[in-house]
């Protein structure tokens, strides 16, 4: 699109001894129509004029300063996103979640045959009265265990999708570090919030934990101005997936999900905000990831100890 400046007539039109003066010309007759009914609606009368050089958008010379406005409002609201996020590859974010799925299945298998004569589930369900007595690490071992082999690929695929985008944005240590938290967070609240007679099992907490870090990270990105509710949408989508995949079906912990997304959020603009001064290079990665792994092992340690 060219738009022509202020005192500048390009192909003026004469009627009635009312001037017009092309504001703008577009390649083509679709974009040409959405500028000229973005003038009409601002109240302001237009003709498109054919030529070989494109559509010319021609309105009264005294509507000219106000369309030319409206037009740069418009372009500059509808150009395309840029978020300005410096996506890691994905060769670098993949062993950390095949590590996540890995961790999943170990311990499913050990539930399944209960090795070394350890009830798996006693030990590590998120019993809210048990967590609000001091267990606090129930709130972590809870993220991995499952009921079914069904809920246990779910999560899988989902955390582990959604684990390795929040990877690319802050790293893989970090990313699954915040992950844990965000999950073990969840469990904390609804324990503190629910009966104490509640318990919840399942990696789901963290999966929309990580769809909250992806949701806030995303929305601190953005780059380009979004008025009103459009800068929003990326905690929209968050809120969607949730009342998509979050709320229906059997045996489906609600609470856990509200709860993990919000501790997602949270975290997700705390990292935002915290960037300038949170190192996410070289080592520091494997220090944040070494970490979440000491605190999960160190969460069943607890627990078994209790065994």
């Amino acid at each position: 699109m060219e738009l022509a400046r202020a005192g500048e007539v390009s192909g003026d039109l004469s009627e009635h001894g009312e001037i017009w003066i092309e504001v703008g010309r577009f390649p083509g007759q679709r974009e040409a129509e959405q500028n000229a009914l973005v003038l009409v609606a601002a109240g302001v009368a237009t003709r498109l004029v054919p030529s070989v050089a494109g559509i010319g958008l021609f309105v009264s010379q005294s509507d000219a300063a106000r369309a030319r406005t409206e037009i740069l409002a418009y372009a500059k609201e509808n150009a395309p996103t840029t978020t300005g996020i410096q996506l890691r590859p994905f060769r670098d974010v993949l062993d950390a979640a095949l590590l996540y799925s890995v961790v999943l299945v170990a311990i499913h298998a050990m539930v399944n045959r209960d090795a070394f004569g350890v009830d798996w589930l006693e030990i590590g369900h998120a019993q809210a009265s048990l967590i609000k007595s001091g267990e606090w690490w129930r709130a972590i071992t809870a993220l991995g265990l499952h009921a079914d082999l069904g809920h246990l690929l779910s999560n899988i695929v989902a955390g582990g999708i959604l684990g390795m985008l929040v990877a690319q944005i802050v790293g893989p240590g970090l990313g699954w570090f915040a992950i844990l938290l965000g999950g073990g967070a969840g469990n904390m609240i609804v324990a503190v919030l629910a009966p104490n007679d509640h318990a919840a099992i399942g990696a789901s907490t963290a999966v929309f934990a990580a769809l909250g870090l992806l949701a806030a990270l995303a929305l601190g990105h953005q780059q380009m101005p979004w008025r009103g509710l459009r800068r929003w949408r990326p905690i929209g989508a968050a809120i969607m997936l949730l009342a998509l995949l979050g709320v229906g079906g059997e045996h489906v912990d609600v609470g856990a999900h509200v709860a993990g997304l919000g501790a997602g959020l949270i975290g997700g603009a705390a990292l935002f905000l915290a960037r300038p001064f949170v190192p996410t290079k070289g080592p520091s990665q494997l220090l944040y990831g070494t970490t979440a792994v000491a605190i999960f092992a160190l969460a069943w340690l607890l627990a078994l100890a209790r065994a």
